[in-house]
């Protein structure tokens, strides 16, 4: 643990195996059930993960990293540095992604209503499964910030009443409760949070200052998206339950970038990423994601 309590990223994945594994219950997922195009991914991947060396090695491993590279078809005369709100999937997401597009245009009455749409309830458990959750806990929504927003819009608020998050929250999350202040005379508390944020402890004395005797919700980032800074969403859940404040987390930029245990903690509601593993990064353009209810991870 660092001195800030918070576990060291290297340390969660201390094996090339681990990272390949995390990274492959990802965007890199789709790779399981693959067109031939894609062979030297699968090839990749397999031979990846019976590699035993450090993240630190690979990290200096230009060869490894030239076939992830090559893994995305990309016009490489663009440097793209924004991979926040959308971004290239690999080629075997996207190459399964068109399978399925062609599958549902050949029958879509057939195709589509009998044999893709019943196999979200699949999606549905696999997601239950990678967040330790019950298949109850998890509903399929079109993005994380549907998500997101049907928790917003969803919980009663009366007129005065207060939602506390922080100034680094996603800008549509904050635009949603600003909807809900005009319309309904909702009071939106923003906490400021310092850059960097190296104390885990002075964030959640930060939300606790910021909670009155009106505060009725309270949302927070888990992997903050202009800085990656990752939030003690563990014990601002905590925070909130005890003082019996429903904590909406953000956690679209979360899974897969770290693991986690996500039964260790219990929140209100989380937005994960989708289920080709982002909500806002990497996945088809017409991805789904999932908002699962009273769980939570470890951090």
């Amino acid at each position: 643990m660092t001195k800030a309590g918070r576990p060291p990223m290297i340390g969660l994945m201390s094996s090339r195996r681990q990272f390949l594994g995390a990274i492959g219950m990802a965007p890199f997922a789709a790779c399981s059930s693959l067109t031939p195009g894609s062979d030297r991914t699968a090839a990749f991947l397999q031979d990846a993960q019976g590699d035993g060396r450090s993240p630190q090695e690979v990290a200096r491993d230009e060869t490894f990293w030239r076939e992830v590279q090559l893994a995305f078809n990309v016009d490489r005369s663009v440097v793209n540095l924004n991979n926040g709100g959308v971004s290239p999937s690999p080629r075997c997401v996207h190459e399964k992604f068109i399978e399925q597009l062609d599958f549902t245009n050949n029958a879509p009455p057939h195709n589509m209503w009998r044999i893709l749409e019943p196999n979200r309830e699949g999606v549905r458990q696999q997601l239950a499964r990678a967040f330790g959750a019950d298949t109850e806990e998890i509903a399929i929504t079109r993005n994380a910030s549907e998500g997101l927003m049907i928790c917003q819009h969803g919980i009663d608020l009366q007129r005065g009443d207060e939602v506390l998050t922080t100034d680094q929250d996603y800008p549509r999350m904050i635009q949603a409760f600003q909807q809900r202040t005009r319309r309904q005379g909702v009071v939106l508390k923003q906490i400021q949070l310092p850059v960097p944020c190296e104390d885990d402890a002075e964030v959640v004395r930060r939300f606790a200052a910021g909670i009155t005797d009106r505060t009725r919700m309270i949302l927070v980032c888990h992997v903050i998206n202009l800085t990656g800074q990752i939030l003690p969403v563990k014990d601002v859940a905590a925070l909130g339950r005890a003082r019996g404040i429903p904590v909406v987390v953000d956690g679209a930029h979360a899974l897969a970038h770290f693991r986690s245990g996500s039964t260790s903690c219990r929140w209100t509601t989380t937005a994960p990423r989708c289920t080709s593993g982002c909500s806002r990064r990497s996945a088809p353009d017409s991805c789904t994601c999932g908002a699962t209810r009273s769980r939570g991870c470890g951090r």
